[in-house]
């Protein structure tokens, strides 16, 4: 293996570490050999590294393709903290003389690294500046985005295959987290790279606590959260799927005494930079943000990640949850699950996808200006169609080559085409089904109660070598809460004339749990008691039900179904609700009961489990 001593003295020196993980040397060795490269290492193993380290020892400039705008600035930013002045970034936020003022400076020889996104490979002025230098290294992080099997498909990455045989002297180094093994596939073929080496790190990361908390009602859940974060004082990141339910949750969390701010992209560039250098310092501790917030962030102490709603996918899922425990000390990723999650990610999708008379209205409209081209606030004027579904619109229109896409930004028509007719949805379709497919998945390690960790890395077609080093369903963490007097937080904009911001609500009250451990005999009584419970509603109901009819719950679901009339209610009351929940997904895992699949799951007594009870 090449290594070099002046790579640990960067290594050192400018980012105060005293060595390497055994993948990354394996990278940084292929990029200094002149070997095209894909790397998949998990989130917090240090991928940036990869290419950071060689940059300021080949012999020529750096070019790295990155997503966002914010992922590049946040690297940027710590590079130079770091004492590494050589680096820069070229995109959109850049006004017109500071961009060609930038370009200028790269063409002097002034950077070495220098960070871009996709579509800048798009513009020819750009193509000029890079054929006047010696480009020795381009990198393509977050690479899963160039596959249209992945969960973040962008087509301008893959457009990147058309540009990179322009730079025949140049190593490609391609960088991701989240790919399975049809992605790593796929990314291969696309870039035209057939003898890219591949470098997998595993992605378990031991590590990490991986727990699934299922909810009923919004309440509990919430309740659940303030009693897992109040007092902590310890880094946490709680994401949520919408804008405003990051600032409504952030407004209760104050309310109920937990110091916490919010972060997502409607907020200024000024804001998000001033909160995340906040966040940073854990003043306050507590971020509560979108998918906006987490790549790039330097920040390693972070104990627990929690998912306030389901993502869309498990790709999403553990790239996010991934951002806790990068030092390597033990943390927490909780995922606080309710059914309705599902309606709120098919919605979501729904948004992303156009039907076809959408389709063809904005290709209509796009050839109705030819020549001219046709910026995409223009359509979203002359079109009813949300920004997201336009997006995919555009993306299909350009993969059919009815359109193309400008210099300048804008689409304008193919020359081949004169009417608007005839266009083949097909290959959006099949976008859907694989997102529908990933969004499945996530569903599916949502409601099971197999080891999660082995679910996870069977995902990404990894298996797990030794046994489970934490997760709710092999080594459950006991947490005792009470759900009642949460007080709830309303935006300023639904506030009715005769209410104020907020209001108290009372749940589940319930007292502290006093039994948390079952004797053997306690727990043959209540086996047989869940069991009774289960036969007797007959798949009316699910796990999380049958536990509160035996701890006594006054909810509303409860006495409106007529649940607080069995007999076994309340029977249980004053147990933990996790050693219940355990009972029941034990008689699962043993076979005396059965759960239904679909958005509600539900719970039925199998044969077997009659035959526990003598009824068989």
């Amino acid at each position: 293996m090449l290594i070099c001593t002046s790579i640990h003295e960067i290594l050192r020196q400018r980012f105060g570490l005293s060595e390497f993980r055994p993948k990354q040397l394996e990278v940084i060795d292929n990029v200094l050999q002149g070997k095209h490269t894909l790397a998949l290492l998990p989130t917090g193993y240090g991928k940036s590294l990869c290419y950071q380290v060689p940059s300021q020892l080949l012999d020529g400039v750096t070019i790295v393709v990155s997503p966002l705008i914010a992922l590049m600035q946040d690297q940027v930013s710590g590079l130079i903290r770091r004492g590494i002045t050589n680096v820069t970034l070229l995109n959109s936020s850049l006004q017109y003389d500071e961009r060609d003022q930038r370009m200028a400076d790269i063409r002097n020889g002034m950077y070495k690294l220098i960070y871009v996104a996709p579509e800048r490979f798009e513009s020819a002025s750009f193509r000029r500046l890079l054929s006047s230098l010696n480009v020795a290294l381009i990198v393509i992080d977050e690479a899963h985005c160039i596959s249209q099997w992945g969960h973040d498909f962008r087509p301008h990455y893959r457009n990147l295959s058309n540009y990179l045989s322009h730079f025949p002297a140049a190593r490609i180094l391609a960088l991701t987290a989240t790919a399975t093994g049809v992605v790593q596939r796929d990314i291969v073929q696309s870039l035209a790279l057939p003898q890219m080496q591949v470098v997998v790190g595993s992605f378990d990361r031991p590590n990490l606590h991986l727990e699934v908390r299922q909810f009923d009602g919004s309440y509990e859940k919430d309740s659940y959260l303030f009693q897992l974060l109040r007092g902590k004082n310890e880094p946490a990141i709680v994401y949520t799927n919408s804008r405003k339910e990051t600032e409504q949750l952030s407004g209760r969390l104050k309310e109920n005494g937990i110091h916490s701010a919010f972060y997502h992209a409607g907020l200024s560039q000024a804001d998000r930079q001033r909160i995340q250098h906040n966040f940073e310092q854990e003043q306050p501790p507590v971020i509560v943000c979108t998918v906006a917030f987490g790549m790039g962030i330097d920040k390693s102490n972070v104990r627990r990640v929690v998912h306030f709603n389901m993502p869309g996918s498990l790709e999403s899922y553990y790239q996010e949850a991934g951002r806790a425990g990068r030092d390597g000390a033990e943390a927490t990723c909780t995922l606080l699950y309710q059914p309705r999650d599902i309606h709120t990610q098919r919605f979501l999708m729904d948004k992303n996808y156009p039907k076809a008379d959408q389709v063809q209205a904005v290709l209509h409209h796009v050839i109705r200006n030819a020549p001219n081209t046709v910026r995409a606030v223009e359509l979203l004027q002359s079109v009813e169609i949300d920004n997201s579904a336009l997006n995919s619109a555009l993306d299909l229109l350009k993969h059919t080559g009815r359109v193309a896409q400008m210099p300048d930004g804008g689409v304008c028509a193919a020359p081949l085409f004169a009417d608007s007719a005839g266009v083949d949805m097909s290959w959006l379709n099949n976008r859907r089904q694989r997102d529908e497919s990933r969004l499945q998945a996530m569903i599916d390690y949502a409601q099971s109660n197999r080891c999660r960790r082995r679910e996870i890395l069977r995902y990404f077609g990894q298996a797990l070598e030794n046994k489970c080093t934490g997760c709710d369903i092999c080594t459950p963490q006991l947490f005792h809460y009470e759900t009642a007097n949460v007080r709830r937080f309303q935006s300023p904009q639904s506030m009715s004339k005769s209410t104020t911001s907020w209001e108290t609500k009372n749940s589940i009250k319930r007292e502290k749990p006093v039994v948390a451990i079952y004797s053997a005999k306690e727990s043959g009584a209540l086996e047989a008691t869940i069991l009774c419970v289960v036969g007797e509603l007959s798949g009316r109901v699910g796990r999380t039900t049958i536990a509160l009819i035996l701890l006594g719950s006054k909810s509303k679901k409860i006495v409106e179904k007529g649940l607080h009339h069995i007999e076994s209610y309340g029977k249980y009351r004053g147990y933990n609700e996790d050693g219940l929940l355990g009972c029941i997904d034990r008689l699962v895992e043993e076979g005396a009961i059965k759960v239904t699949s679909g958005l509600y799951p539900k719970v039925l007594i199998t044969e077997s489990g009659k035959q526990r009870l003598g009824q068989g």
